[in-house]
């Protein structure tokens, strides 16, 4: 049973360290700058690990550390550690943006880093850390410590999948887009169905279905054949009906979102088949109302 220290038990550490602690794994310690709701986080954890202070840290034992700081603070930390670490360990932040480079100054005493980012969305600890299984995680770094993560991703019930470090920008890109900017969407969509009349509540529970459909439909198709709707269909009377509503009832950012995702949506259902007439006609119409004109 290896052991593993965490630091920054937040939403991320938290959920890896239960889910590691439920997958067989020791959980030496909890490092953390602010203590606030780390002893909870420990009491789910079995045996408990130690809590400590990133401003009292120790030298770090365990041969495996996983740091799940944010960015801005990796600089801070990895200052912290030096000199603190055992011989052999293997050290990983989770960053998705930032490579293993930035953790060189740990390559110390045998010491091997690498960069483990989950591709998971995580709103809490507590109820979210089973969301790593069938999880892809991005890996890269040390031969060594890649071996160590992907046997933690094993564990985990995850996939491991590697790209160049200097990708990695790109790649955290499409997650967010993936995840924070399908959410901030899906906000768009809440505020336009409230303004129809339905409370917030009511309007999460009538649109999570086919948010949820939509996420199936990806499971098996490319995103062109995975499509549906009234671009799908080049449906002009429809579309304008919406221009109409939006120009009255939306925000200005609002229908700029919807009419920058129609264009995108017209481009997908050309390579489907949809009609270049038909394609044609309706981004222009689309054109017109990006500039104040429909």
């Amino acid at each position: 049973m290896q052991g593993i220290t965490i630091i920054g038990p937040g939403r991320l550490g938290g959920a890896l360290a239960l889910a590691l602690a439920h997958a067989g794994f020791r959980i030496d310690s909890l490092i953390y700058r602010s203590r606030k709701g780390v002893a909870n986080l420990s009491s789910f954890i079995s045996p408990r690990p130690k809590l400590i202070s990133s401003s009292r840290l120790e030298p770090v034992e365990s041969p495996i550390v996983l740091i799940a700081a944010q960015d801005d603070d990796l600089p801070r930390v990895i200052e912290m550690l030096r000199g603190k670490l055992a011989a052999g360990s293997a050290v990983f932040h989770t960053s998705g943006s930032l490579s293993s480079d930035i953790l060189a100054p740990l390559r110390e005493l045998g010491t091997s880093v690498a960069s483990l980012h989950p591709l998971a969305s995580l709103s809490s600890w507590r109820s979210d850390h089973n969301r790593f299984i069938g999880a892809f995680f991005c890996l890269e770094g040390d031969r060594k410590a890649k071996t160590v993560g992907k046997q933690l991703v094993k564990a985990l019930g995850g996939n491991t999948f590697s790209l160049d470090s200097d990708k990695k920008p790109l790649y955290h890109a499409a997650a967010v887009m993936t995840a924070g900017h399908v959410t901030a969407l899906f906000d768009i969509a809440v505020g336009l169905v409230t303004k129809a009349g339905l409370d917030r509540k009511q309007a999460r529970r009538i649109l999570q279905p086919l948010l949820t459909s939509v996420a199936g439909n990806l499971t098996s198709k490319d995103t062109p054949a995975a499509l549906t709707g009234t671009y799908a269909r080049g449906d002009e009377a429809t579309m304008r009906r919406h221009l109409e509503a939006l120009k009255k009832h939306a925000t200005q950012d609002e229908r700029e979102v919807y009419l920058e995702l129609a264009l995108r949506s017209l481009d997908l259902a050309k390579k489907h088949g949809l009609d270049g007439k038909k394609v044609k006609k309706l981004r222009d119409a689309i054109k017109l109302a990006k500039d104040g004109n429909g």
